[in-house]
């Protein structure tokens, strides 16, 4: 009798564990993915992509609702915060964004640091783990999950912006301290105007030019109302993509490892798509719009770079050693 009632207990206890275990295995999680960016960028499609292929890959246990500009209510410069304080699991932002809030991030948003976007790349290659990765884990309680850089910062106007001369009381829309200040020292105007304005700003003269990427530039329409494009390339933006450390690790490794391996395989297609994407939406509108593209001589591009030197120094000053630490990875990449 003493036997049998052991073996009901064992049984029981086995039955027990077995449905504990199943009940882990199927405990589901659903996380927000926030994004400033309009859905008329054309890679916006591989965010949503990834938050699809995890959910798959995780049977469900995993839903990323992806949310683009327009469908929360945080800008850019506050979806850091938000990822840092648990407000949305997962968020997207550029460090042109949050220059203001971090300026530490902003280190590759500094003007005419780089010669071209292979250089840009490899700094930012050097600088992910022991730079931005450190600082989104120690300030904003956030694992960086992805990170690519984008080239074809330009100007768009109503005449060619390739002088000191020409840029003489230009006003010009910017997006972040750094631009701004660039603006001014090289003599023109800095303006905000909201990216969704940007069209109609342009159109009425409010503003004579606009600096954007190509893929904003495509997305505003800029050029039905502006018919130039001076080529600067004065920065390289990096986009992250980075999770609530908090809500990483409430996940089961599996699920973990998941997300990192499906943000890792998105990143290189993201990074891949804008190495190409920037130019084939150059080569576009001078077919489309019948744009003028003009370019820096190199003695123009050496006199701007000296011109917004104060930013750079105003940049080391006010992030001091971190500061610092970039700066030294960046000019060993020099070398």
């Amino acid at each position: 009798m003493h036997t049998k009632r052991f073996s009901l207990l064992i049984l029981t206890s086995a039955m027990l564990a077995a449905v504990s275990s199943t009940s882990q295995a199927q405990e589901t999680h659903e996380w927000t993915l926030v994004s400033p960016l309009t859905p008329a960028i054309s890679y916006m499609a591989l965010y949503q992509e990834l938050a699809n292929n995890i959910s798959e890959r995780s049977d469900g246990r995993l839903k990323i609702n992806f949310l683009s500009y327009g469908q929360h209510p945080f800008s850019g410069a506050e979806i850091l915060s938000a990822v840092r304080d648990g407000v949305v699991q997962m968020g997207n932002t550029a460090d042109v964004y949050v220059s203001s809030m971090e300026p530490s991030i902003a280190f590759l948003g500094l003007p005419f640091l780089f010669d071209n976007l292979e250089q840009a790349k490899a700094a930012y290659a050097e600088l992910e783990d022991p730079y931005y990765r450190q600082i989104f884990a120690d300030k904003y309680n956030a694992e960086l999950t992805t990170g690519f850089v984008i080239s074809g910062s330009a100007i768009h106007a109503n005449q060619p912006l390739n002088s000191i001369e020409a840029m003489q009381g230009q006003k010009i829309r910017v997006f972040g301290h750094e631009s701004g200040e660039m603006i001014r020292l090289l003599g023109g105007e800095p303006s905000t105007v909201a990216f969704g304005e940007l069209y109609t700003s342009l159109q009425r003269g409010t503003i004579d030019g606009a600096l954007t990427g190509m893929d904003g530039a495509r997305a505003a329409r800029v050029y039905e109302v502006v018919d130039n494009n001076t080529w600067w390339n004065w920065s390289y933006p990096v986009e992250f993509t980075f999770v609530n450390q908090d809500a990483m690790e409430a996940l089961p490794e599996d699920l973990q490892e998941i997300v990192r391996e499906e943000a890792n395989l998105i990143n290189e297609r993201i990074q891949v798509d804008r190495d190409i994407g920037t130019m084939r939406i150059l080569t576009d509108s001078i077919e489309q719009y019948g744009i003028t593209v003009s370019g820096l001589d190199a003695n123009t591009l050496e006199e701007f770079r000296t011109r917004t030197q104060p930013i750079r120094d105003e940049w080391l000053e006010e992030t001091g050693e971190l500061g610092q630490q970039a700066f030294s990875i960046y000019e060993q990449g020099l070398q």
